[in-house]
């Protein structure tokens, strides 16, 4: 197997639950301060915080898998052969 697929798959192995995770808590906490959900909610700026680190986390993600998968432009592509 190559680098490349090992590397894609240990990065959204890690980035994109971490991503969630936040995600789901901001949620949670929105529910709390809503009254949709019950519990105990924390300020405004912690939610904000999470929702932020969010999005932060999947284009971290976004961008990598780019740059692992980048291809040159200059360099036309292989031209398929059939028989």
């Amino acid at each position: 197997m190559t680098r490349k697929p090992l590397v894609a798959l240990l990065i959204s192995v890690l980035l994109l639950p971490a991503s969630c995770a936040f995600g789901i808590t901001a949620n949670r906490m929105q529910g709390v301060r809503l009254g949709t959900a019950a519990g105990a909610g924390g300020p405004l700026w912690a939610e904000n915080l999470l929702w932020i680190g969010a999005l932060m986390l999947m284009l971290v993600w976004a961008r990598q898998i780019k740059r692992i998968y980048r291809t040159d432009a200059g360099v036309p592509a292989p031209k398929e052969t059939t028989e």
